[in-house]
């Protein structure tokens, strides 16, 4: 099986590669990347035998590579809307996509094209799109050329959705970094009041995911419906207040961190809780790691 990976070395590539590789040794995995340097010193060759690594506009090898499944995980994240950002954000999340699209129609073995979505995407629930950020109104755009294309090749296409990701190889601070750098602080961190209802879902089983959908392609290529949403969550809520307390808990120190002292954002997503149902069956999938065990894994590892 040959499989493609846009975004490898961004912060879900980096934690689901070695695993790919441990749960799939077998398989033939083309990373395009905008650093090949940073890929090959992520993934070299001599322990990731089975992977290759080119540049992100290198077409000729991915209509060589004539993949089977394509997981597409790059993207550009922001939560700013300022003019500078919208050339970028169109580019990334948008364009390249498009011109990915493109190439895969010369490539006659494409079965399944897994999209990564976001929660931002839903800003008010599920029923329907409502994008809280620039960046998540970009992810929702990308879609509509996704089923285009995938209506005229006949390629399936599935929707992976995670929602508050944490633990793991972390490439940028996130929400709950934050947190961690207050325990024990000399001086108050600033943070919103905190009663945002977030479900937090650690990085290995959003791996743990995407590793099933290929060891399992061609049921998700039987799917009644083509572009199914998978929403990658726990199903349980815990405000941004309460996760501090588990850290303290966990960690034995103390968060100290200014509540209040940061306005919310405009149209900030006040609660995201991934609706788990389909997952369990649709697919008979769910996630395994509890949040008091995914933070003492993350405590641990840093």
């Amino acid at each position: 099986m040959k499989i493609l990976i846009t975004g490898a070395t961004g912060f879900i590539g980096q934690n689901l590669l070695p695993q790919l590789c441990s749960a799939c040794p077998d398989v033939e995995v083309l990373t395009l990347n905008r650093s090949v340097e940073k890929a090959e010193l992520l993934f070299p060759q001599d322990r990731f035998t089975n992977f290759v690594h080119t540049s992100a506009d290198n077409w000729d090898m991915v209509r060589a590579f004539n993949p089977n499944i394509v997981i597409h995980l790059a993207a550009l994240s922001t939560a700013d809307n300022d003019i500078r950002i919208i050339d970028s954000l169109i580019a990334s999340n948008i364009t390249y996509g498009v011109q990915l699209l493109s190439v895969l129609s010369n490539c006659p073995s494409l079965k399944l094209f897994v999209n990564t979505g976001s929660f931002a995407e839903y800003r008010l629930g599920v029923q329907q799109f409502d994008s809280a950020y620039l960046y998540s109104a970009t992810k929702t755009a990308f879609r509509t050329f996704l089923n285009y294309y995938a209506g005229l090749y006949a390629f399936k296409y599935i929707t992976a959705v995670p929602y508050t990701v944490y633990g793991g190889n972390s490439t940028v601070k996130r929400l709950m970094d934050y947190i961690i750098e207050s325990l024990d602080a000399p001086a108050a961190i600033e943070m919103t009041a905190g009663e945002q209802i977030l479900d937090f879902i650690h990085v290995d089983d959003i791996s743990r995911f995407l590793i099933y959908v290929i060891l399992n392609h061609s049921s998700f290529c039987m799917l009644e419906k083509n572009g199914e949403d998978f929403h990658l969550g726990t199903g349980r809520g815990t405000t941004v207040r309460e996760v501090a307390k588990i850290i303290e808990s966990v960690s034995k120190r103390r968060c100290n961190i200014n509540w209040g002292a940061r306005a919310y954002r405009d149209r900030d997503t006040m609660y995201a809780v991934a609706p788990i149902a389909k997952n369990i069956e649709l697919i008979q999938w769910k996630a395994q790691i509890e949040l008091k065990v995914g933070i003492e894994r993350y405590l641990n590892k840093r």
